[in-house]
């Protein structure tokens, strides 16, 4: 468990910059994110531009959430030795290069290293949940995680419109665009967000120790004793990335809905989980705890699932997006700041890769299993097996308590 030093040092961090680390970092992250809304929507049709077939595409779009899961706990590591400044940063020069890497493409060689090359540079995210945490102390943690949560929120509901409107032009504007503002953010970064965890003394990159993590994984994610924990986050992510894949597919046939329709739905989506991480969360975590939070927030989840694609009304599929949505932003940042909370100061990065390659396994295996179900059982049957799944997670909960403060 966390020792009280430590838990000093993060208020004393908050005392000395008033707050100001924790602006600049929902800034590096929702640009970033922005970034990648502004292009993933963009992907199939550029694929198809390129004569690559729908399991090339979906190769594609796995290859992502593989390279983050493999090279989340190895920058977690990282940024544990020898900081999380640099980290966050080669995250956002890896994934300009990335985008540049994917403007030019020509062959689906070439996408897949750019998709490869952006996913192993989203690693970075369990390292700026590192970075909350070492700012933050207390009930603060799970604010500065929902900042986190609303950061990627805004970019997923912003960044679709915007590469709509850049999208006109060329197919290749908006990826360039992208490039452009991600280095601009790596530019930022350099210039205003400060060191929140020193190096080890002595510290060097010694490459044993650094792929040391990934030959770890399966154990950590078997065998760790935040085990509980992670089985949590995976399943709760699991159902909501077989939704995402699915709704694009769902909605048209059940509802009628069109392009624009669908996109309206899913922004509203972002925007509740924005609401919930950005807002929220800090309201609520001091009166009821991280850990009946994370309950709420799954019961929520739960109740929004099961009637997607069953029920008729426009205004009731609304109206469960809307509750799903807040769940899941209550349940997100709730469970990452338990996390975090239950492990020492020199393995929140590790830790918290750990986690972030256990939301990868999800969102590669959810969208896959989402899929098949929507093709062998229909329309509803995805949720309605989101909704199961989470009532597991909410099993699981059982014996979770809030760490201390």
């Amino acid at each position: 468990m966390p020792s009280i030093e430590p838990l000093n040092q993060a208020s004393s961090f908050e005392a000395a910059t008033g707050g100001a680390s924790s602006v600049i970092l929902f800034l590096t992250v929702f640009i970033d994110l922005l970034g990648f809304g502004i292009v993933v929507p963009f992907l199939p049709l550029f694929a198809k531009r390129m004569g690559v077939g729908a399991v090339g595409i979906g190769v594609v779009l796995a290859i992502y959430s593989l390279m983050q899961l493999i090279a989340a706990p190895i920058l977690g590591r990282v940024s544990d030795r020898m900081g999380r400044r640099p980290v966050i940063m080669l995250g956002l020069l890896g994934s300009s290069i990335g985008y540049v890497i994917y403007g030019f493409a020509g062959s689906l060689l070439s996408l897949l290293v750019s998709r490869a090359v952006h996913g192993a540079s989203a690693g970075t995210v369990s390292t700026a949940q590192a970075y909350i945490a070492d700012t933050t102390s207390g009930m603060n943690r799970a604010r500065g995680m929902g900042l986190i949560g609303a950061a990627f929120g805004l970019g997923f509901v912003l960044g679709p419109a915007l590469g709509g409107l850049l999208g006109h032009a060329s197919l290749r504007t908006p990826v360039f665009f992208a490039a452009a503002l991600t280095f601009a953010d790596f530019i930022f970064a350099a210039l205003r967000l400060p060191e929140s965890h020193p190096p080890e003394p002595g510290a060097r990159l010694d490459l044993g120790r650094v792929v040391r993590p990934l030959a770890a994984l399966p154990r950590e994610l078997g065998d760790h004793r935040l085990l509980r924990m992670f089985i949590v986050a995976f399943l709760m992510t699991f159902a909501f990335a077989a939704l995402e894949a699915t709704f694009a597919m769902m909605a048209p046939q059940v509802y009628g809905y069109g392009a624009a329709g669908v996109g309206g739905l899913l922004a509203f989506a972002g925007l509740m989980q924005a609401l919930a991480q950005g807002y929220l969360v800090g309201k609520v975590v001091p009166h009821v705890g991280e850990a009946r939070l994370l309950k709420i927030g799954l019961v929520m989840l739960t109740a929004g699932l099961a009637p997607i694609g069953s029920v008729s009304s426009h205004s009731a599929l609304l109206l469960a997006l809307g509750i799903l949505s807040l769940g899941y932003g209550f349940a997100s940042p709730s469970i990452a700041s338990l996390i975090s909370r239950s492990v020492e100061e020199h393995r929140q990065g590790q830790v918290l890769g750990v986690n972030q390659s256990a939301l990868s396994l999800a969102r590669i295996l959810g969208p896959i299993a989402g899929g098949v179900t929507y093709e062998v059982a229909g329309p509803a049957a995805p949720y309605l097996a989101g909704a199961v799944a989470v009532v597991l997670a909410i099993s699981v909960t059982g014996a979770l308590g809030d760490a201390p403060t």
